[in-house]
């Protein structure tokens, strides 16, 4: 009889509410099981897309939970006796709370955001911080009282986006959005560990979480996509755009997808273990806490080439920096990189070459750096006047190599390098700022290559730390100009107008410390 009366107050609201009738839709599909199955009301059941009231939130809990027994006087003053066991039971059972002056607002909308409130203090308002909400292009819309809410509900797989992108805090809840939150909730293994899965996007969403934590994704249910043709591909494809959209994500290096014994999908990532602290128990490398120190073991297996295994202790490093720090390191003749766990530095010969040529090449190099710095520089010179003078004698010595432009077919490869610089005294940006670079460091000056772009065009310069401070240098846009003074001889960032490069990035090569603007 309760049943009936409860229908027919629901069927009332209907009047007031934005009411859907007809079928649920496909994504909803296991939550319309589900909801026929623990035997929810007709009026919820005949009506998926209708908005949910907090009345109705409340009744849909209840039931949810197998309409247990009350016999709690009712809290609120303003509860229409159909709602009475479910409000009181939601509220007993911290579910609900009023509204002020003893007041519920039964027939008041429930945003989705204010869904994930019931269901985070129904579970003790767990420790949210374990989740992120990274990727969600509205998560700045997410109410301050419901944030710890959204981040664990999400996180833990009971809400999805209303699109890859998109959370839609504010957007009334409706009967099958609830519904399929609901049954994930009740659905899943004890542990929390299978969830219940109706379409890609909440599958990215877990798959993002699980990379953010660097944790092992749920288990997925995914009956709903039954008749998907290439699941495994699509799953590995939602991986890839992941990587694209966060970089930062690059330490889950694999993923493998599977199924298991009971028909489950299993996905699984490859983590580098600096992420998630499991290194081999026999495991021996060198630590490294910064691109610097990642830089110096580097530059101390130069001479062999032989892989340098290193433990990497600070998890905030993001894998692109490390690659792109290490590559300050091989002279334009050798690349330096991570391997594919990031237990270790690899070196392999660039532009053909043989380990051998490449050695050659970086020896010579040095060789000739040691004998300019020699004579252009004396102990007596200031650190300011070394790099005025060493500068100097790049802008002076050094012509651009016009093949670059008029023939670059025929452009040779040191021409690119600090030995074209150097030997030949010909050279393009990328000789000048490499040449540069070793130049600095034999003088005891602090010196990093910047890439980026000039006016649109590809180009290369320095940044280095001088009298306290890091400044931008570009020898190739200086040359010849010595009897004048130079434009871009420690310049700051401001200063560099036509310039464009990753900013951020640089500031992490140069260890957060103060760059001139």
């Amino acid at each position: 009889m309760l049943k009936k009366l409860t229908a027919l107050f629901l069927s009332v609201l209907l009047l007031t509410s934005t009411a859907s009738a007809g079928l649920w839709p496909d994504w909803a599909a296991p939550a319309e099981d589900w909801a026929e199955q623990i035997g929810l009301s007709d009026t919820f059941l005949d009506h998926p897309g209708m908005t949910v009231t907090r009345g109705q939130a409340a009744q849909m809990l209840y039931e949810a939970s197998g309409s247990p027994a009350v016999s709690a006087e009712v809290p609120f003053t303003d509860i229409p006796e159909t709602f009475a066991d479910a409000v009181t039971w939601a509220a007993q059972n911290g579910y609900v709370q009023g509204v002020g002056n003893e007041k519920y607002a039964p027939t008041r909308p429930v945003a989705r955001q204010e869904f994930a409130v019931m269901l985070y203090r129904a579970a003790g308002s767990p420790d949210p911080y374990a989740y992120t909400l990274k990727g969600f292009a509205d998560m700045d819309c997410i109410a301050d009282w419901a944030w710890n809410a959204m981040r664990w509900c999400v996180g833990t797989g009971l809400i999805a986006g209303t699109s890859s992108d998109k959370l839609s805090p504010e957007d009334t809840i409706t009967v099958a959005q609830a519904a399929l939150i609901l049954q994930r909730r009740n659905t899943g293994t004890d542990d929390g560990n299978v969830v219940v899965i109706s379409s890609l996007d909440e599958i990215k969403t877990q798959l993002r979480q699980a990379m953010h934590r660097a944790v092992q994704p749920p288990l997925f249910q995914i009956k709903a996509l039954a008749d998907r043709d290439n699941l495994e591909i699509d799953i590995r494809n939602l991986y890839y755009a992941l990587l694209s959209d966060e970089p930062q994500l690059k330490y889950a290096y694999d993923l493998q997808v599977r199924y298991d014994d009971g028909g489950l999908l299993c996905c699984t990532f490859s983590y580098m273990p600096y992420q998630t602290g499991s290194f081999p128990a026999d495991f021996s490398g060198t630590e490294v806490s910064s691109l610097q120190e990642l830089m110096d073991v580097a530059r101390q297996h130069l001479s062999s080439l032989d892989d340098a295994a290193i433990r990497i202790v600070n998890r905030d490093l993001a894998v692109d920096d490390m690659n792109k720090a290490l590559q300050q390191v091989g002279y334009g003749y050798v690349l330096c990189q991570l391997n594919r766990d990031g237990t270790a530095i690899t070196f392999s010969a660039l532009n053909g070459m043989s380990e051998a040529d490449s050695l050659s090449y970086i020896e010579q190099t040095d060789t000739l750096a040691d004998m300019v710095a020699g004579t252009a520089t004396n102990e007596a010179m200031s650190p300011s006047e070394k790099a005025e003078a060493l500068y100097t004698w790049l802008t002076e010595t050094v012509r651009y190599d016009q093949r670059y432009y008029s023939d670059p077919a025929n452009l040779p490869y040191a021409a690119r390098t600090a030995y074209g610089a150097l030997h030949d005294h010909l050279a393009i940006c990328g000789g000048y700022a490499q040449a540069l670079q070793i130049l600095f460091e034999k003088v005891g000056i602090p010196c990093y290559t910047v890439s980026g772009s000039m006016g649109g065009e590809y180009h290369m310069w320095n940044i280095a730390y001088l009298d306290g401070m890091w400044r931008y240098f570009d020898a190739t846009s200086d040359r010849g100009r010595a009897d004048y003074w130079f434009n871009y001889f420690g310049v700051s960032a401001e200063q560099l107008t036509r310039y464009t490069w990753d900013t951020a990035f640089v500031s992490h090569l140069t260890g957060g410390n103060t760059i001139e603007t």
